[in-house]
């Protein structure tokens, strides 16, 4: 029966309307089950998990120990005494006393009277950053006006600061070219300050044309006795300048100090007395390594790669550097000389009848299990772009030339499948997640092993890469072995470091056509943790 309803809300007439019951059996199966995460194209530094539990997994399980898990974390996040009006109250408190009272922030914060912190410190941010973060609250006790924007505090007051500022925004990570990276955890620190260095002197004395500043080559050098008359700001400015640019003739020098050519000559002659030390093949340093074989990164995969060195001298154990510690070459992000015995050289590989190079263990890189680098490896052609495939095979992950996957029903629940042909050797997907240390593996293993899952893999001595809440479609891939017929493996992972970093490849074993299904061995390791 329809009823129709006139605007008072009184039925006006009523129609009978006739209804077939269809009797629908059920046609579609039920999905099957798999974990959603965060999509990503790149590894990304996560370390270990918080110890406060955000929630119990599994809590309406009982075939779940849910007591023994938890004993992998200090507390319940929702234990924390966390009260987000406090910040909204302390803000406004702060902001009375500067408006009413006309007092500082800085003074505020000296005083120590607010329970937090106005300013932010390495790893936490103040109340100031945090409201830059967060919606304003309307209460009837707030005089902050809509508009109004708390100052940025610590802000750098010398040259020599903002360098550093500027400086940490960028990964020294060779192929990050992200700001405020959180793929990487080493910090990008300033490089300690050089010297006039040989090369620099050579540097000088190369300069023939005059420039057009004043140029110091019109000036005797008899003439340099005294300091010009720069201010003490001026000076520590060019201090600063040439301690990180040791290598720029006066010319170039005289740009960035905003001052003449001959000043900048002078200025150099008045503020640093000493000449260059050549650090390599001194006497004194006659113990330096000589050859570079039997280096810990000579296999790639047994060693964790170190921040890259930054000292000046040799790498040696007196210099502490990173790399001589920990048994690895010096990468072409270190700081040390390039003459440096344990830098690291790159395969000397051409293509040959075949149109490709690097493509078996003959190449010193591929039998290094890492990727070659485009700086180092000048003849192979690893420098080529990513469409330009028929020269270097080993570089794929670096250049990102993987194929195209999609997601769809296998005979084991979900699984990737091609969306385009591939060659034997070609590079079918990265396997992305999130890095992690040992006890973070465990804690999540037993969710993993709960639900019979699990999306690790190990990338060396140090790290995990777990794309159980982070990933690619990579994830999906199944596993197969050499037993199950007709459907062996048809691929397989490699861990390749690439330009510092460990990265993980998967390789068809064999041409695969278009809509083949991907399959790995994940091998007895997985099966037995």
């Amino acid at each position: 029966m329809q009823s129709l309803y006139l605007p008072d809300g009184q039925v006006s007439s009523e129609v009978s309307v006739s209804l077939e019951v269809i009797n629908a059996e059920p046609v579609l199966d039920a999905h099957p089950a798999y974990e959603s995460c965060s999509p990503s194209l790149r590894n990304t530094f996560k370390g270990d998990d918080d110890d406060n539990m955000a929630f119990i997994p599994y809590a309406d399980d009982q075939t779940f120990n849910q007591v023994d898990h938890s004993s992998w974390y200090e507390s319940f996040s929702w234990q924390e005494d966390f009260d987000p009006d406090l910040q909204v109250i302390l803000l406004e408190t702060s902001y009375r006393l500067r408006a009413r009272h006309s007092l500082e922030y800085e003074d505020i914060e000296e005083c120590n009277v607010l329970p937090s912190k106005l300013s932010s410190s390495p790893g936490k941010p103040g109340l100031f950053a945090i409201s830059r973060r967060r919606d304003r609250l309307i209460w009837p006790g707030n005089s902050i006006p809509a508009d109004y924007v708390f100052p940025s505090m610590n802000l750098p007051s010398n040259l020599f600061q903002r360098f550093q500022c500027v400086n940490s925004l960028f990964c020294p990570n060779l192929n990050c070219i992200e700001p405020l990276c959180g793929v990487h955890v080493e910090p990008n620190a300033m490089a300690p300050p050089s010297t006039l260095s040989k090369q620099a002197i050579q540097t000088w004395g190369d300069v023939e044309t005059p420039c057009e500043r004043q140029c110091f080559l019109a000036t005797a050098t008899s003439q340099v006795c005294e300091i010009p008359c720069w201010s003490k700001s001026e000076i520590e400015s060019f201090r600063v300048i040439f301690e990180v640019t040791s290598s720029l003739s006066p010319c170039d020098l005289s740009v960035l100090c905003l001052k003449p050519c001959s000043e900048v000559n002078h200025a150099h002659h008045g503020i640093y007395k000493q000449n260059a030390v050549e650090f390599y093949g001194t006497n004194s340093r006659s113990f330096i390594l000589k050859r570079t074989n039997g280096n810990a990164d000579d296999d790639c995969n047994q060693f964790t790669p170190n921040e890259s060195c930054r000292h000046n001298g040799p790498c040696d154990t007196a210099e502490g550097c990173p790399c001589f510690q920990n048994g690895a070459h010096c990468q072409r992000n270190c700081h040390c000389s390039s003459k440096c015995p344990r830098r690291l050289r790159g395969c000397r590989c051409s293509t040959g009848k075949s149109g490709v190079s690097c493509a078996t263990a003959k190449c010193h890189c591929v039998e290094s299990r890492r990727e070659c680098d485009p700086e180092l490896c000048l003849s192979c052609g690893c420098s080529f772009d990513v469409d330009e495939l028929t020269a270097c095979r080993n570089s794929q992950i670096r250049k990102g030339a993987h194929k195209t996957l999609e997601i769809g029903r296998s005979r084991w629940g979900l699984g990737a499948f091609l969306s385009e042909s591939a060659k034997k050797d070609d590079l079918i997907a990265e396997y992305v997640g999130e890095l992690i240390y040992e006890p973070t593996f465990d804690s999540r293993g037993e969710v993993a092993t709960h639900r019979g899952r699990s999306y690790s893999f190990k990338l060396n001595s140090t790290f995990t890469l777990d794309s159980s809440y982070l990933g690619n479609s990579s994830r999906f891939i199944d596993h197969s072995s050499s037993a199950v017929q007709p459907r062996p493996p048809n691929c397989r992972a490699y861990v390749r470091l690439v330009n510092g970093e460990h990265r993980i490849g998967i390789f068809a074993l064999q041409d695969l056509e278009s809509d083949s299904e991907i399959l790995m061995d994940y091998g007895h390791d997985f099966f037995s943790q």
